[in-house]
């Protein structure tokens, strides 16, 4: 082997570990009946001109019972809050919900914009008023 295919195959291991850690789920909020985590990605649709930095925000179920979580998107604190930012998620015995890009499932929060050329803020990952019930 050339040092030119050590160098290629050095080259790729390392995309492959940095791809890996940017995937990584962190978690922000847990106890013994559920866990929440989340993770930046950028979603990218160029077709229509989406370009965003996005929050993912996975929940799981740790118990063998229903559960019906619910929370609040961003800082209660902030005036401009409003009543749509709230979400509310039934998960089953064991299960995890994942968001999407697409944001369909109300479990992911805009980071930041990369749209314009004018520079967007990002925002601080934040969730308030985090409660369950438990569904016998």
């Amino acid at each position: 082997m050339t040092i030119l295919n050590y160098f290629y195959i050095f080259f790729l291991t390392l995309l492959v570990e940095k791809s890996a850690q940017s995937e990584q789920w962190i978690t922000y909020n847990e106890n013994e009946n559920f866990l929440i985590s989340y993770k930046l990605k950028r979603c990218n649709d160029i077709k229509n001109g989406f370009d965003f930095n996005v929050y993912l925000i996975k929940l799981t179920n740790k118990t063998g019972k229903t559960l019906v979580v619910d929370f609040v998107l961003g800082d209660p604190l902030n005036p401009r809050q409003r009543e749509e930012d709230k979400v509310i998620v039934i998960l089953g015995k064991r299960e995890s919900k994942e968001g999407t890009c697409w944001g369909y499932d109300n479990l992911s929060l805009t980071h930041s914009s990369n749209m314009t050329q004018k520079k967007s803020i990002p925002k601080e990952f934040k969730l308030s008023s985090i409660n369950f019930v438990e569904i016998k």
